[in-house]
């Protein structure tokens, strides 16, 4: 079995509705289009050449959401095919191979900075509610982020709480490689849904607590 990372233009993927539905992993789909709605650049899908043309065959949230937005290209993993077989069979919606030197030096990124992470609630906080929230979150994150992130310096966040959402969003430099980290940061986020507000999405995803 052998896969390659290409990018292609979503527009161009077809996209079966039904078999989107059937996807079972546990996001909210319009959470999940407000949190990729931040980003510039999305995850990456699944597809397949199918008559001549690209079919999505897994992911299906991210292509549809890709589509709504408008976005010009996405990644997506290519199976037992390759870009250029696929390109000398006149498929449309071709764009380019990833280079492998691009998905090493991502791989490499220990802290993503300029990301955002995004609380979905189930019901709407008061203001006060809100401001308990938001200083709670910069209470952890000053606490726990200055060690890992070997800086001694306050950590610096933006954020702002939306009360149509309602949601959080917040913004702050990410140790993506520490599950250390990670693991206290969910335990956190349960703490929160439990003590102060119940949260329903994180990232899009349904929090289980």
């Amino acid at each position: 079995m052998s896969f390659q990372f290409i990018e292609v233009s979503p527009a161009a993927i077809l996209l079966d509705s039904k078999q989107m539905e059937k996807e079972d992993d546990g996001y909210v789909y319009e959470h999940l289009r407000h949190c990729l709605s931040k980003s510039k650049r999305l995850p990456a899908v699944a597809v397949k050449s199918i008559g001549g043309k690209l079919m999505s065959v897994a992911r299906h949230k991210y292509l549809a959401i890709a589509q709504e937005l408008g976005h010009e290209r996405i990644r997506a993993v290519l199976q037992d095919e390759t870009f250029e077989e696929l390109k000398s069979k006149g498929v449309p919606g071709l764009l380019s191979v990833v280079p492998k030197t691009d998905l090493e030096k991502e791989l490499e990124t220990v802290i993503m900075t300029g990301g955002w992470h995004i609380f979905f609630f189930k019901h709407t906080p008061s203001p006060q509610v809100a401001a308990q929230i938001d200083e709670r979150f910069r209470t952890f994150l000053n606490l726990s982020l200055p060690d890992v992130l070997r800086s001694g310096a306050e950590v610096v966040t933006e954020s702002r709480f939306d009360f149509t959402g309602p949601c959080l969003e917040i913004s702050f430099p990410t140790p993506v490689e520490n599950h250390a980290w990670a693991s206290s940061f969910m335990a956190f986020i349960l703490s929160v849904s439990k003590d102060i507000w119940p949260i329903e999405t994180y990232q899009g995803r349904r929090v289980v607590s």
